[in-house]
Order: structure tokens, then C-alpha cells, then sequence
């Protein structure tokens, strides 16, 4: 047999281990993660617990137990709504706040022409008024800047055409509050990254 014939095969045989052989390198890397108490959080508005309109209704505001979650439940019935100082977001950090709400889900079963708005005020100024019916899911809504030491106040209002059917009918949204020093826009699910 050829040395050649022999050879090439050899050759062919280290050079495929070779490319296939791989290097590692190892450095060192510390995360540290030390929770801090939330700089943003929820309280109740002056309107938290009051009647609302229907027999045995309330105005229902249910703050989380480290005031970072809220549920709101309110009952309008036809025509014009207002709920007035239904729920705060309170700055207690030193920064002031860039905040967003992104909605995830929102189920509507409400009569057509129905209107669902989110006011957001800073004392008598307005701050920002989103309409909320049928909001652009999973894309952060930029409220505005929320100063150190500030509250903002959230009210909302309803429309319902009146001549139509409300029975049964309800709406629901799912939203996140969210809130940064960073003037960046932040992932609407900050679980799948950005």
C-alpha cells in the first residue's frame, strides 16, 4: 500500500478532530441582586370605598400588600360617568420618575360607541389623558414625568350610549404600571427581554 494512500486519510482524520475541538475561556463574573423598597407605589384616592351608583355598590380599591399592585372595580351606568380621585401613584423616591402603563389584555363587551378614559392629574394640572377602550396592547404609553415627593391622582370616565343594552356587559383591562429614572423606553414584557 501506497504511504501516501495511507497518509491522507490520517491527515484528513486530525485535521476534522482539530476543527472540531474547542477552547473555553473563564472569566469571572458577580451578579449581586439586593431588593430596595419600591421607590413608586399605589394608595387609595379619596373616592376608595365610596358608593357608587346601583344598590350596595362601592367603589372598589384593592391595594397589594406592598402597595405595587392595584384592582379597581367601579359601576357606570348610561350616559357620562366621572369617578374622581379614584386611585394615587405616589413617588416617595429622590428621582423623579419617567412612568408608562402598558396594557397586556383587555376584554370589552360594552355597547358600541362606549368611551373608557384615564385621566392623570398633578393637583388641578392635568397630566395626561389616555383613552383606554381599546388601547395598543403591549406597547408602553408614556404618561409623563413624575417629580420626587409628588402624587399623581388617577380618574376615570365612562360613556355609555344610552338605548343600549348593558346587561352582562363589562370591560377589563390588564395593565402595568411602570416606572424608571431612565429617560429609555422600557420593554412592554420585561420577561421575554426587549
Amino acid at each position: 500500500m501506497n504511504k501516501r494512500a495511507v497518509l491522507l486519510p490520517t491527515l484528513v482524520l486530525m485535521v476534522s478532530a482539530v476543527a472540531l475541538a474547542a477552547v473555553f475561556a473563564y472569566y469571572p463574573l458577580t451578579l449581586q441582586i439586593v431588593p430596595t423598597p419600591p421607590g413608586v407605589v399605589f394608595e387609595p384616592g379619596s373616592n376608595a370605598g365610596q358608593p357608587d351608583i346601583g344598590a350596595g355598590n362601592t367603589i372598589t380599591v384593592t391595594i397589594g400588600a406592598n402597595n405595587t399592585s392595584a384592582t379597581i372595580t367601579i359601576h357606570p351606568t348610561y350616559q357620562e360617568n366621572y369617578y374622581k380621585d379614584v386611585l394615587r401613584i405616589n413617588n416617595t423616591d429622590d428621582n423623579a420618575m419617567n412612568v408608562w402603563i402598558v396594557f397586556t389584555n383587555v376584554t370589552n363587551t360594552l355597547p358600541g360607541g362606549s368611551i373608557v378614559k384615564l385621566f392623570v392629574y398633578d393637583d388641578a394640572t392635568k397630566v395626561n389623558e389616555l383613552n383606554i377602550i381599546s388601547p395598543d396592547l403591549n406597547q408602553p404609553i408614556y404618561i409623563g414625568s413624575l417629580a420626587s415627593e409628588k402624587v399623581w391622582q388617577l380618574d376615570f370616565y365612562v360613556y355609555i350610549p344610552e338605548g343600549t343594552y348593558i346587561t352582562g356587559a363589562s370591560y377589563t383591562a390588564n395593565a402595568k404600571l411602570v416606572y424608571t429614572p431612565s429617560t429609555e423606553t422600557p420593554p412592554a414584557n420585561p420577561a421575554d427581554g426587549r
